[in-house]
């Protein structure tokens, strides 16, 4: 399957602007051209078979063509992109059966595992990206800017200049732009973006205030806690990716057992087809090679 990992256009000190510049949000799945080639080749495996069962077997096995073909744009170049550097995945264990299934014959076969696997890697990718955009969301909580108060009046500041004991002034409808204590003015706060809690929070004097809460009616000067790129919302992201970038013990272990899992079960099926192959029986013991292939490819080890 895909590698999953954080990018660093989630960390905090990535510009929210930089962050959905380089990755827009993933539409719904039904405008998602990247779920196309799956899509693509689900409806011609479907319509090969339906051919192929009343009788139009040319047909049928010109759209179960298409439907390997579609199915396999998905994983099989990124497959070859990483043989090449010497890094081998379950991808190159679907290709190999695959391109076995064909060579026997077994146009349709090929062509549904092409489909399920280039499926179960899309998905993958939707689930992931789903994640971050969860990050980036957090982030797009923030202001760009924030209102400090000066000797000499009211100076507008991007958010990472930002520094402890300057005092922002929030006012009616505008977002916190990060953590800090109220010193003069009394609200009452929005907080259900940030704590999911949906009843206002009145806050005074001397109470803290979180990075990202919606202040409501009144005027607050609040001194800075925490500079603008180390709230409690940027550590928040943070904590995910740290939890994302190390993983736990049992997906360690996963790890160990799937790095030699793929040259194992290349050397368990070539011996097996060469088996078949010395007792004269090369076409049974092939397709019994091919299904370890299929078989040895867990998702949850990928």
């Amino acid at each position: 399957m895909s590698d999953a990992c954080c990018d660093p256009e989630l960390s905090p000190l990535f510009s929210k602007k930089q962050a959905a510049e380089e990755h827009p949000v993933r539409p719904a799945w039904w405008r998602d051209l990247a779920l196309l080639p799956s899509l693509i080749s689900g409806i011609a495996l479907a319509l090969g078979y339906g051919l192929q069962w009343s009788g139009f077997d040319t047909a049928g096995l010109l759209f179960q063509s298409v439907a390997l073909l579609a199915g396999a744009s998905t994983f099989v170049p990124g497959t070859l992109r990483r043989l090449i550097r010497g890094r081998m995945g379950v991808g190159l264990l679907m290709t190999i059966a695959a391109v076995g299934a064909v060579t026997l014959g077994h146009v349709g076969e090929a062509a549904a595992l092409a489909f399920l696997f280039s499926l179960a890697e899309t998905l993958e990718d939707r689930a992931m990206d789903r994640a971050k955009e969860g990050l980036r969301s957090l982030l797009s909580l923030i202001p760009e800017t924030a209102r400090v108060s000066r000797l000499y009046g009211e100076e507008t500041l991007p958010v990472a200049q930002l520094r402890e004991l300057d005092i922002m002034v929030v006012g009616a409808g505008e977002r916190i732009a990060t953590d800090g204590v109220v010193v003069e003015g009394s609200s009452s706060l929005d907080t259900s973006a940030v704590t999911g809690e949906s009843i206002p929070v009145s806050v005074s004097p001397g109470e803290s205030v979180a990075a990202g809460s919606v202040n409501g009616s009144g005027i607050l000067k609040v001194e800075v806690s925490a500079d603008g790129r180390d709230n409690s919302l940027t550590q928040i992201v943070a904590l995910v990716e740290q939890a994302h970038a190390h993983k736990g013990e049992r997906a360690r272990l996963a790890d160990r057992i799937a790095r030699p899992l793929v040259p194992t079960v290349l050397i368990a099926a070539v011996l097996i087809a060469l088996f078949g192959i010395s007792i004269g029986d090369p076409a049974t013991w092939i397709e019994r090679a091919l299904v370890v292939l299929v078989a040895a490819s867990p998702c949850a080890l990928a």
